[in-house]
């Protein structure tokens, strides 16, 4: 039986870019359910939407709510049992789901590959989560050889595919319940990953570079590094959802505990 997998492109303003993404996922040797969803642009959005026809499912909203709002927007509508969030600035190489997919078993909660970060100024071309401790090839690994990764820095959902319940689990709440600092929809974006880490054993990781980052100045990541302000923000807000992670994790424990004590 064939997964059912379903790619959400959030966007905004950003129609240049978006037409690469959505070739990308079109592409995709695995058949793939494709949402585009759009909150609030002022450009030519709607015209890059409409020339796929009926390729793509396309989704509206004159109001842009933040970033995680749209993300979840094309989350719950997604017939899909697997999402794969996708960024309107990057793009996939053509084997992207149907590598990662076959990572998904039942005690899998989360597959990731490696990606290639290129800057659009200069060329240059580098790579995240290649090489890590562990980490040699491809396969099915426990979620012992990522954490402490994941806690230091980041796997974006863009280089990742999650179960759609999960997922929606992660973004739902917005801002983290004990959160106090805020960044453009940072926070549910690393939470995700780190709620498979608490409810699964096991994580998929592919060592091929799949996935593609665009290193460019209208970037969030990009220029909060030009901005020491905004750097800071970005790293509070990463901060909040680590810390949320190290609670529920103690709160994980301690059920368990109870539980084994009331045998």
């Amino acid at each position: 039986m064939i997964a059912s997998v379903t790619i959400v492109i959030p966007t905004y303003n950003r129609a240049e870019l978006l037409l690469k993404a959505i070739d990308t996922c079109i592409a995709q040797t695995h058949p793939c359910e494709i949402i585009v969803v759009n909150h609030g642009s002022t450009d030519h959005t709607d015209q890059v939407a409409a020339s796929y026809g009926d390729r793509i499912r396309y989704i509206k909203s004159e109001t842009d709510h933040g970033p995680h709002f749209c993300w979840l927007d094309g989350i719950v509508r997604a017939t899909g049992d697997y999402v794969h969030l996708q960024f309107d600035d990057d793009w996939l190489e053509p084997t992207y789901i149907e590598t990662l997919i076959a990572f998904m078993q039942p005690e899998v909660g989360f597959a990731f590959s490696v990606a290639k970060v290129v800057n659009t100024e200069t060329g240059k071309e580098d790579y995240l989560f290649k090489n890590r401790k562990g980490l040699s090839h491809s396969g099915i690994f426990p979620i012992e050889l990522i954490e402490k990764y994941v806690l230091k820095r980041l796997i974006s959902p863009a280089a990742a595919i999650y179960r759609k319940q999960d997922l929606i689990d992660a973004i739902y709440q917005g801002n983290l319940p004990l959160g106090n600092a805020h960044y453009h929809g940072v926070g549910p974006d690393a939470f995700a990953s780190l709620l498979c880490l608490l409810r699964y054993p096991k994580f998929g990781y592919s060592q091929e570079p799949l996935a593609c980052f665009r290193d460019h100045a209208d970037s969030i990541t990009t220029s909060s590094r030009a901005d020491e302000n905004k750097k800071l923000q970005l790293k509070a807000a990463y901060q909040d959802v680590k810390n949320f992670y190290r609670e529920l994790k103690w709160l994980q424990r301690i059920r368990r505990i109870k539980k084994f004590l009331r045998r």
